[in-house]
């Protein structure tokens, strides 16, 4: 062979190396680098100065801001009940008193993006088309349900007949609609649990999963082996963190029926990597499974800009 040749051949077989192991790891990186936080984390700071507080999260690094609501489209009853309207006063909830097209912009200018919003079932019932066109503007690849509660396993199989039809909704204007979990979908109806019954009664194209890291601590549950038993239906994760292990589990709907448990609970979270939660171990066992997000979530931390700092900080930390 000549030695131009080999040369060639071997700077090509070089590159190829590098390309394959760029393959392999860039799912990994991906994820690790677009680091995404739950704006519901600092409602209080956005309602405040939305335009300022993105750009402070711009600048610790974040790269993807996952919006909660209610929103200008959502309900009035929902607007007047929502826990976060009535306790801390907030004005200018969901878009913080901007425009979809104007959340847009700013989040363009600081090379942001915002890849799915937290939307609330009532909300979906009654202004599906305007929450999609919302979406769309913005560049949301996912519209999410955040929470639902069930007696029994009829409610969950009502439930996933609904979520199916967001899905179809959805999936027509080219989003992805998911659920987000808590601790209650784990109790057992019927010797299955409510996250079981949602996911075997869901169309795997109409429906994925939000898996929250501290509620599933909460509930005693293996998100690991969640993850895998239902392979490619969790897309994306809540990095919440726990301070330390609890003497007691709740799978059940007694934290949203007992606001003391509740509050006990959401103070036992804590700036990420401050706490228990194995996150490294986590993501390295199912790096592999689909998961197109990572957010970073708290609620209600006392100091809201802090957390959000030292959280993305120490995550990125922990996957390096």
């Amino acid at each position: 062979m000549r030695r131009r040749t080999f040369l060639r051949n071997s700077t090509a077989a070089v590159a190829g190396v590098s390309l394959l192991n760029a393959g392999f790891i860039s799912h990994r990186a991906a994820i690790s680098r677009d680091i995404g936080i739950q704006l519901y984390t600092l409602a209080k700071p956005l309602s405040d100065d939305f335009p300022g507080v993105i750009k402070k999260l711009a600048e610790f690094g974040y790269k993807n801001l996952e919006f909660a609501g209610p929103y200008y489209f959502s309900t009035e009853e929902e607007i007047r009940n929502d826990p976060l309207i009535s306790m801390m006063g907030l004005t200018g909830y969901g878009y913080h008193g901007h425009t979809p097209k104007e959340i847009r912009t700013m989040l363009d200018d600081l090379d942001l993006t915002s890849k799915s919003a937290h939307i609330d079932d009532s909300s979906l019932m009654h202004s599906m088309d305007e929450a999609i066109n919302a979406a769309k503007i913005i560049g949301q690849e996912y519209i999410l349900s955040p929470m639902f509660i069930g007696q029994s396993a009829d409610d969950y199989k009502a439930a996933a007949e609904l979520y199916n039809k967001f899905g179809e909704k959805c999936k027509s204007a080219g989003i992805q609609y998911g659920y987000h979990t808590h601790s209650q979908e784990f109790a057992v109806y019927d010797g299955m649990t409510g996250f079981d019954i949602l996911v075997q009664n869901t169309d795997p194209d109409l429906c994925c999963f939000e898996l929250d890291l501290f509620w599933a601590e909460v509930a005693g549950v293996d998100p690991v082996k969640l993850i895998r038993q239902y392979p490619g239906r969790v897309k994306l994760l809540h990095i919440k963190e726990m301070k330390q292990k609890m003497d007691k589990v709740y799978a059940s709907n007694e934290p949203f029926e007992n606001m003391a448990i509740a509050m006990e609970l959401m103070g036992m979270q804590t700036i990420i990597g401050e706490g228990i939660i194995d996150f490294k171990g986590i993501i390295d066992q199912v790096d592999d499974s689909g998961i197109d997000y990572m957010v970073i979530e708290s609620d209600f931390p006392p100091e809201p800009i802090k957390f959000a700092e030292e959280s993305i900080k120490n995550l990125k930390q922990i996957l390096s």
